[in-house]
């Protein structure tokens, strides 16, 4: 077998003190309850002080269109016709004006005190709602519950063992990561399913397991943004990018759900191929200093040949799922079926169903969708190998995919205080608008505000979890103002897409990085935050330079980022 190249002692040297340094923070639980205390603290002093944030909003600078005479042309009203005026280098003035109520008063943000009645009052109230409410939770459960039975009855196992037998051992970390950098089209699911997964998988052919954990939630997590899906979050993004432009340009026509579909699928390739360097050339070497391959569980590599009875039980899953996909394709796209195009079911009284959300019905029903895809098989499986002969081994089998769960569960109620602490007091809010405001008047030419919006939201990552929440407060401000300059709304959000992405990896907002830790432990029973840090760092560093050089690039060669979506926006006179 070909051995990874070693890393330089220097690089290596770097990544152990940052593991070492992030090992003392404190423990997930605790961290978040720090986390959340001081966001109690910052809200009291906060207020106190008087802190305020005014929302602004940009406004064009018109002037008069004269004629040949220097007269006022007017139009069939007799009203003067303006155009945006221009400056020096042909590109139309702005001005950010500050929000103001019905009332003509100015609107002002205020940090909320939780050490108010009211504030203590909600944090108590809101206690359960804040756990219980966290968009991963019932992901992890309810996916958990189908993942668990497959895994326990063996079919993992079998159809890893299959992979490993049909994928050369080099080409292993690019299907992984070009899998991970495609699993947005499912949701988040991905987060669950493949990092697990890519561990045994590289033990089973004598590889570190760490290392196919970091390959697939480098390609999950730092590729989110890309992938040659559309997805449901690319309608939502359209959606809040369309009503953004208007606010300058209600003529413009809307921004279509697969507005970056061009460069996202572009983009799955220049993850996949810096995904794969980075792991076979920096985290595994590294990983092999520190344990050396014989150390690995490479048992799974003594009888990589399947069974009959395992083949049969491969033969019948596949079988279960090939029904199931079928079925779900028929019920998206036959006219009339359950999950055929959009809207949500009403009540008699024609009011929306109790919980039920516009928009594709297939993206509203992804998480079943996983459920079933993995239960049904995992149970043709289990039948067809014997393992499955009770309704004790079924039960058994749902519990187990919940056991391993448990330690989440807890740290998640803990993260679930602090960001919705941080939402309550509107200091995630007042931090948008203060570092927008400041970065938009800078005038910068359209590269240089490119990279410096994909800094700003990496920045944005560790103060304001989700992408579409961050994207809903940001997008109002950034959009109207890029376009000012040229750039295209469908332009902002692609760099929106590469900021929000690469720092997935290692921000403690994502609540699926302690999942990752969970699988990680699995392996490495004293890691903890700051080796998961450390694992990912250099995806997220990689990921983040390649992927903007590449979307400069993109914008230099003038192609659309999509279906009717242009680089460059030109105001209509």
């Amino acid at each position: 077998m070909t051995k990874p190249a070693q890393p330089s002692p220097r690089s290596a040297s770097l990544l152990d003190r940052i593991e070492r340094i992030g090992n003392t923070l404190p423990e997930p639980v605790l961290l978040f309850a720090l986390l959340a205390a001081v966001v109690v603290v910052v809200s009291a002093i906060g207020s106190a002080a008087g802190w305020r944030v005014q929302p602004t909003t940009p406004r064009l600078v018109p002037v008069p269109v004269v004629d040949a005479n220097g007269r006022a042309v007017l139009d069939a009203q007799g009203t003067p016709i303006t155009t945006p005026k221009l400056d020096a280098a042909g590109r139309p003035v702005v001005v950010l004006v500050g929000q103001t109520d019905k009332d003509g008063a100015p609107v002002e943000l205020r940090p909320r005190s939780l050490l108010t009645g009211d504030g203590v009052y909600w944090m108590l109230s809101s206690m359960v709602r804040n756990f219980t409410g966290l968009p991963a939770l019932g992901l992890v459960f309810v996916s958990m519950l189908g993942i668990g039975l497959a895994e326990k009855f063996g079919l993992f196992g079998a159809l890893m063992r299959w992979l490993a037998l049909l994928t050369p051992r080099r080409l292993l970390t690019p299907m992984i990561v070009l899998i991970g950098a495609n699993a947005s089209v499912a949701s988040d699911a991905g987060y669950i399913i493949l990092p697990p997964l890519a561990a045994a998988l590289y033990a089973a052919v004598g590889r570190s397991p760490i290392a196919g954990l970091a390959a697939a939630f480098a390609g999950v997590a730092g590729g989110f943004g890309a992938g040659v899906f559309p997805t449901a979050a690319d309608g939502f993004l359209a959606g809040v990018a369309t009503q953004a432009a208007h606010i300058i340009d209600p003529s413009l026509r809307p921004v279509d759900a697969t507005h970056n579909l061009y460069f996202k699928t572009a983009s799955a390739l220049v993850i996949m191929l810096a995904g794969w360097f980075v792991t076979d050339r920096i985290v595994e070497p590294r990983l092999l200093r520190q344990s050396p391959i014989a150390s690995v569980d490479t048992s799974a590599t003594t009888d990589m040949a399947l069974k009959p009875i395992e083949k049969r039980g491969l033969l019948w899953a596949g079988v279960v799922a090939a029904v199931l996909m079928a079925a779900f394709a028929s019920a998206v796209l036959i006219p009339g079926a359950p999950l055929y195009g959009s809207g949500q079911p009403t009540l008699a009284s024609g009011v929306p169903a109790p919980g039920e959300r516009a928009g594709d019905r297939w993206s509203q029903v992804i998480v079943p969708m996983i459920f079933l895809l993995f239960l049904l098989p995992g149970m043709a499986f289990g039948f067809a190998t014997g393992a499955l002969r009770k309704q004790a081994d079924f039960v058994d089998a749902i519990y187990h995919g919940i056991r391993t769960i448990v330690p989440v569960l807890a740290i998640a109620f803990f993260m679930g205080q602090f960001v919705n602490y941080f939402q309550y007091t509107g200091l995630d809010r007042m931090l948008a608008y203060t570092g927008g405001s400041l970065l938009v008047q800078a005038n910068l030419p359209v590269p240089l505000l490119i990279v410096l919006f994909v800094v700003l939201v990496v920045l944005g990552d560790f103060v304001m979890s989700g992408m579409l929440s961050k994207f809903g407060v940001l997008a109002p401000i950034f959009i109207p103002m890029f376009m000012m300059v040229g750039m295209s709304p469908e332009l902002t959000t692609a760099a929106y897409r590469i900021g929000d992405s690469v720092v997935n990896i290692i921000t403690p907002l994502n609540s699926y990085l302690l999942i990752i830790l969970v699988v990680l432990q699995k392996y490495k029973q004293d890691a903890g935050l700051g080796t998961l840090i450390s694992l990912m760092l250099p995806y997220s560093i990689t990921f983040g330079l390649l992927w903007t050089a590449f979307l400069l690039l993109w914008y230099y060669t003038g192609l659309p980022l999509g279906t009717d979506a242009p680089l460059r926006y030109v105001p209509g006179m």
